[in-house]
């Protein structure tokens, strides 16, 4: 059974990251199809019904309430897969947000990560 480990999240969320700083423009990962083997399916429905509460300037706050309510609605799934599933809700809400430089929305994607990863590992 392949599921995401601690380490393929990290390296998703570094990579996400690095992109972030040197292409021209923050980069925000796609949702996975579903392959069976994933818990919750990264359908843009279910993304798009996340956004919402991922919106704002400082969502970090809230990602422990995040988290425990993603716990609950999905007690099988894996923190990798969670931490998957959050960074690639929340990212093109700050990638749309043109008030932000390309840095800020760097840092915005950092700090959310460094939050959910604290929440959950």
């Amino acid at each position: 059974m392949t599921h995401f480990t601690v380490a393929r999240a990290a390296a998703l969320a570094a990579g996400l990251m690095l992109g972030a700083a040197t292409a021209s423009a923050l980069e925000c990962p796609q949702p996975r199809p579903h392959n069976g083997r994933s818990v919750i399916k990264e359908t843009p429905s279910e993304i798009a019904e996340l956004a919402p509460v991922l919106t704002g300037a400082d969502v970090s706050a809230q990602v422990p309430a995040i988290v425990d309510g993603l716990r609950k609605r999905y007690p099988n799934a894996h923190s990798a897969e969670l931490v998957n599933y959050l960074i690639t809700a929340y990212c093109p809400s700050v990638a749309k947000a043109a008030d932000l430089s390309e840095a800020e929305q760097t840092a915005r994607v950092r700090a959310f990560s460094k939050a959910v990863f604290a929440a959950l590992y």
